[in-house]
């Protein structure tokens, strides 16, 4: 006897499925690890990994979640006169830190739940190690707005978090293609990409930080450290752990776009190339807004 349920596995029946496949008389073991974990996935629930395609880019439930960071961005340049005077405002930032934390942290527990493998394979957590960028770029805004006046975490968070929060936010579905808003994870992956954008929006109107062009070569020097321990730990990981820190795998075997000049340092040229111009596109606006209150002040004399 033979039973695959990789074609006709529900949220609805998955874990009947289950039931029947380790309490039956007549059951027998999955026919495929892919079968075992896309089963265990729907029986998870709210908490699972969810469906193929659940979730598509430029829908919906893509751009509700982009119109409300831009309403967040406003609303924070709009009162950024009133946070700076707040008494409690100190408060918030550790409220805000905390989190940012307890978002990032709860994406490991959400693995610790339904296993840390991707479709179609069952392996341990030693692939999920908070080693990508924007997970550090999370945890490094939370000790930014902590404590305010540290400006090389400002640098980094400035640069690294736009730059690569941006790249997220535009194609969600390398990350939640399978979670829509039926799963904790598409809620999950908003926050902790649109909180840390926030949080610097936040430092720069209210507290008035501003990038420098020396927070370039600090974020280089970052990124630069994170590829070295990613790159080791790719390749001394077994193969069944999947390793795929900061998505060095795109690179294998046939490069990305079928160029064969698209390559790591091909990569790395580009966000080096994306950090001067965010640092330049900035200082062209605050020159633009500097002669702006130039003009209106002249005119209100």
């Amino acid at each position: 006897m033979e039973f695959s349920v990789s074609s006709n596995i529900t949220a609805e029946n998955a874990q009947n499925v289950i039931e029947h496949m380790t309490n039956s008389e007549e059951a027998v073991p999955f026919t495929t690890h892919a079968d075992e974990l896309w089963c265990r996935f729907f029986s998870k629930g709210f908490f699972g990994f969810g469906e193929q395609g659940n979730f598509e880019n430029f829908t919906i439930p893509h751009f509700i979640p982009l119109i409300l960071f831009g309403i967040a961005i406003f609303l924070i340049w709009r009162f950024r006169a009133f946070f700076r005077a707040w008494k409690f405002e100190e408060n918030f930032r550790f409220i805000c830190a905390a989190i940012m934390i307890l978002v990032e942290m709860s994406y490991f527990w959400r693995l610790l739940y339904v296993g840390s493998g991707e479709t179609g394979q069952i392996v341990s957590l030693l692939d999920k190690l908070p080693l990508q960028v924007c997970e550090w770029t999370c945890i490094i805004c939370a000790f930014m707005v902590m404590k305010k006046k540290n400006n090389w975490m400002f640098q980094i968070c400035f640069f690294v978090c736009l730059i690569a929060g941006s790249c997220a936010l535009a194609i969600p579905d390398n990350a939640i293609g399978t979670a829509g808003p039926a799963y904790y994870r598409y809620y999950q992956f908003w926050l902790e990409h649109m909180l840390p954008m926030l949080a610097v929006f936040y430092m720069v109107f209210v507290h008035g930080f501003r990038p420098k062009m020396r927070g370039i070569f600090i974020s280089a020097g970052f990124l630069t450290i994170l590829g070295i321990i990613a790159i080791i730990l790719n390749a001394s990981l077994p193969k069944e752990h999947n390793p795929e820190y900061l998505y060095f795998y795109l690179f294998e075997g046939v490069p990305i776009i079928g160029k064969p000049w698209v390559t790591p340092i091909f990569f790395a040229i580009l966000v080096f190339s994306g950090f001067f111009g965010l640092y330049y596109l900035s200082k062209l606006i605050m020159m633009l807004r500097k002669k702006y209150v130039e003009k209106k002040a002249l005119e209100t004399k």
